[in-house]
């Protein structure tokens, strides 16, 4: 249970863009905010790293993480506080694998679905990479509430509300801060 609980923390970080994000030198300032989910389609490699806390109805767990994403490849290596644990994941984002500290191997054929079965509640991590750069993924409805610079405070999509707490310019490109997402049974915070 302890390596299903450490891959779907996994694979919450793998299938997202976060806050750390090395960002692309080309700017999207002055488009409209929409556009900018072609602009970050276009990104072949990024790499990221940072801390989070999740929050479940009885559990929360924090850690700190490095991330690699390629355009058909993503690795990601996970650390409990004070470098704690462990967790390797890697492969395509359609059929990932976790490796525990202990050589647990487990393959996560369908992210969602199988953090469904396992946990009993949606995580949606096809969207996540979309909403850690603050754009919607335009696969779904949403609704954007804008601050009063004009950049997202909140984004809501799939049932899940993004709450953006500042932005940072990165390399030419605004960037989210920090970022709590909730659902009814979870919270994320990076």
């Amino acid at each position: 249970m302890r390596l299903a609980r450490a891959a779907a923390l996994a694979v919450v970080l793998i299938l997202l863009s976060s806050a750390c994000a090395t960002a692309p030198p080309a700017s999207v300032a002055g488009q409209p905010w929409e556009q900018r989910n072609r602009h970050f389609d276009l990104l072949p490699d990024w790499q990221a790293s940072g801390r989070l806390s999740v929050t479940t109805p009885g559990d929360s767990m924090q850690g700190n993480f490095e991330w690699r994403q390629r355009p058909d490849w993503v690795e990601v290596r996970l650390r409990g506080p004070l470098g704690a644990g462990g967790l390797f994941v890697y492969g395509p984002p359609e059929m990932l694998t976790a490796i525990g500290r202990d050589g647990e191997r487990a393959v996560l054929q369908d992210p969602e679905l199988d953090l469904q079965a396992m946990f009993g509640f949606g995580l949606p991590v096809r969207s996540l990479r979309y909403w850690l750069l603050g754009i919607a993924d335009e696969r779904y409805e949403h609704a954007y509430e804008f601050d009063a610079q004009g950049l997202p405070a909140t984004l809501q999509q799939r049932g899940w509300e993004m709450r953006y707490s500042g932005w940072r310019e990165l390399t030419g490109e605004l960037m989210p801060r920090r970022i709590d997402l909730a659902a009814p049974e979870l919270a994320i915070r990076i």
